[in-house]
């Protein structure tokens, strides 16, 4: 069972660009509904959100902020209140305010979730742990993409999904579910 205290949520680059990010298969299609039940969870409870944005310094990037994806998808639009924090690295903590604005509300515990796994969330959930938060990652609320190897072999997104999620776990992160977190009480 989670036990948690002063959890707050993160949205992890949930915006349209995600849709056109890679030309390989993506898994976990049901990420971003799992999402939008742990932000109607959280906001139910009044408990604090954070959304993140990247925002490319790349003009042909879909994160570019001039282009066409950048908006945050429709299930993961912030509500009037919730913060919003845009980054231009992987790591949302880096040249951001996340930090203060996390300490600001009280949050001692972290809920990672968002895409893509293998980049900002995994860079966002070490660095959270480094600062000293306790980071649950619920796995069903990520997604990734396959991808190639140098060496031209390549390696499926379920596949890099389990080694992102294993290499995480208990280190950097609790490992849970949606379901679990949903279940948490007021």
């Amino acid at each position: 069972m989670i036990q948690t205290r002063n959890p707050a949520l993160l949205v992890i680059d949930v915006q349209r660009a995600i849709d056109h990010f890679s030309r390989h298969p993506r898994n976990n299609p049901t990420a971003e509904q799992r999402i939008a039940e742990l932000l109607a969870h959280w906001r139910e409870r009044q408990w604090p959100v954070v959304h993140i944005r990247h925002s490319s310094r790349f003009p042909g990037s879909p994160y570019h902020a001039d282009g066409p994806y950048f908006a945050f998808k429709p299930e993961a639009e912030p509500a009037t209140g919730e913060s919003v924090v845009t980054k231009r690295e992987n790591c949302a903590f880096v040249g951001t305010e996340l930090d203060a604005i996390l300490r600001g509300l009280g949050a001692t515990e972290l809920v990672a979730t968002g895409v893509v796994i293998n980049h900002s969330v995994d860079a966002t959930v070490k660095a959270g742990a480094a600062l000293g938060y306790r980071i649950l990652l619920p796995e069903d609320a990520t997604a990734t993409f396959g991808i190639t190897l140098r060496n031209g072999e390549s390696i499926d997104a379920e596949q890099l999904q389990q080694i992102f999620i294993s290499n995480l776990e208990g280190e950097y992160a609790q490992i849970c579910h949606s379901r679990d977190l949903v279940a948490l009480p007021p």
